[in-house]
C-alpha cells in the first residue's frame, strides 16, 4: 500500500495536525507514505522534523498548474496507490490528474470542512474558490470526512452515500502530560495575574465566531471580573477582534495571543470555548480534553459526539451570546464542577478517539478501496 498526500501546506489548524498525525502512525506501521506540499510553511517544516516523507513542490500561485507533472512524476516513481487530497488547492490538483488521466490510481479527498463556509466573509473567494472546490470533489472516488454530521452534509447535497467514510480525529492519550507552572506561563506571555484563565484555540476567521466569544465574555465580566480571556490564533481579523474587544471595553480582560502551540494555555485554564459557526470534529476539543479541562461549544458537526451537554461540558447554539456567558458563570462559580467535567471528557475522549482507532481507521478505509474488501 503506497499513499501520497497533497496538501497546499499552509494550513496551521486542525488539518495540518491531522495530516501529521496520520503521517507518523503510517510510518511507524510501515506503511509508505509520501505528503506533498505546496508551499514551505510550518507544515511543511514540522513534517520534516517528524521524519515524514515529504516533498516541497512550490506552486507560484493556485493557476500554476506545473505542479501537476512534478506530482504525476512522484507517483509514477514511487507506484503510488492512493492518492489523498486535503483542502480545496489539493482537491483541484487532484481533480486535474484524474480527470486528465494523468495517473492512474484511486483518488480520496479527506474532508476537514465545509466548502462552502471555508471563504465566509470573502463573497470574491466564497464564489470562486468554494465552487471550484465543489465542482473538483465531483471527481474522486471516495470521500473521508471526519464526523457522521459531515458525511451527512455530503450526502444531502448529492454525493454518494456508498463512497463516504468517517474517521474522527485522534490523539495520543497514552503520552505523558506536560505540566506547567501557571507563573510562569503569565511572565512568559505578559499576562495579567488572575484566579481564572479561559482560552479559546481557533484561527482568527469569520467561521469561528470570535465576536460571539467577545459579546458573552462582556457580560460575563459584569458579574465576575477575576478572569483572563486567551485568544490563541492568527488570522486576517485580528485588528478588527482587538478593535471590537477595545469598543466593548474589555481588553483588560483579553489576550490575544497569536499562533502559539497551545498546551501552555490548556494547562491553565479552567475551561475553553469554541464558538464556531461550522466545524467538522476540531482537534481543539480533543486537545482540551486531553489535560482534563472541559469544553463550552456550539453545537455543530460533530462536537455533541464527544460533548455532553450538562455531563462533560456544555453544548449551546451558534451566536447565543446568553447562554455561553450563563455557562462560562456556571463553570467559574464552580470550580468543583468544572473539574468532574474534565475528568469525564477526558475519560471518553480517551476510549473512543485515541491516534490507534484513527490510524487503524484510515487503514481499513484504504484496503477497503484497494479491495473491496471490508475488515
Amino acid at each position: 500500500m503506497r499513499i501520497l498526500h497533497i496538501i497546499s501546506g499552509g494550513e496551521v489548524g486542525g488539518s495540518k495536525k491531522h495530516l501529521i498525525s496520520l503521517s507518523n502512525e503510517l510510518k511507524n506501521k510501515e506503511i509508505k507514505n509520501i505528503v506533498v506540499t505546496l508551499m514551505d510553511g510550518e507544515l511543511y517544516k514540522e513534517a520534516k522534523a517528524c521524519g515524514i516523507d515529504v516533498r516541497l513542490i512550490k506552486q507560484k500561485n493556485r493557476m500554476d498548474l506545473s505542479v501537476v507533472d512534478e506530482i504525476q512524476r512522484i507517483c509514477q516513481n514511487e507506484n503510488i496507490d492512493i492518492i489523498n487530497c486535503h483542502g480545496g488547492r489539493a482537491n483541484f490538483l487532484g481533480a486535474l490528474l484524474k480527470n486528465k488521466n494523468k495517473y492512474n490510481a484511486k483518488y480520496v479527498s479527506t474532508i476537514h470542512s465545509d466548502y462552502k463556509e471555508d471563504y465566509k466573509g470573502n463573497r470574491y473567494k466564497t464564489i470562486v474558490y468554494s465552487n471550484i472546490n465543489k465542482n473538483a470533489l465531483k471527481s474522486f472516488d471516495y470521500y473521508i470526512t471526519v464526523s457522521n454530521t459531515f458525511k451527512n452534509m455530503l450526502i444531502q447535497r448529492g454525493f454518494d452515500s456508498s463512497k463516504i467514510m468517517v474517521v474522527y480525529n485522534g490523539i495520543d492519550f497514552d503520552k505523558q502530560r506536560e505540566t506547567f507552572n501557571i507563573n510562569d506561563v503569565v511572565s512568559k506571555y505578559n499576562l495579567p495575574y488572575r484566579k481564572h484563565y479561559v482560552s479559546m484555540v481557533a484561527r482568527l476567521h469569520p467561521v469561528k465566531g470570535h465576536k460571539v466569544f467577545l459579546d458573552s465574555i462582556n457580560i460575563v465580566l459584569r458579574q465576575f471580573s477575576d478572569v483572563q480571556f486567551l485568544i490563541v490564533g492568527e488570522g486576517d481579523i485580528l485588528s478588527d477582534l482587538k478593535a471590537y474587544a477595545d469598543n466593548l471595553g474589555i481588553s483588560n480582560n483579553v489576550s490575544f495571543l497569536g499562533f502559539q502551540k497551545p498546551d501552555e494555555f490548556y494547562s491553565i485554564s479552567d475551561f475553553t470555548v469554541l464558538t464556531s459557526y461550522t466545524e467538522s470534529f476540531p482537534l481543539s476539543i480533543l486537545e482540551s480534553a486531553y489535560y482534563k479541562k472541559p469544553v463550552i461549544s456550539t453545537n455543530v458537526g460533530g462536537i455533541s459526539d464527544l460533548i455532553e451537554d450538562g455531563f462533560n461540558g456544555y453544548l449551546v447554539e451558534p451566536k447565543d451570546k446568553e447562554t455561553l456567558s450563563k455557562r462560562m458563570l456556571e463553570l467559574l462559580n464552580d470550580n468543583n464542577k468544572a473539574v468532574i467535567f474534565g475528568d469525564r471528557i477526558y475519560n471518553k475522549a480517551k476510549k473512543l478517539y485515541s491516534l490507534e482507532n484513527f490510524a487503524n481507521s484510515y487503514i481499513r478505509i484504504y484496503n477497503y478501496i484497494l479491495t473491496g474488501e471490508k475488515k
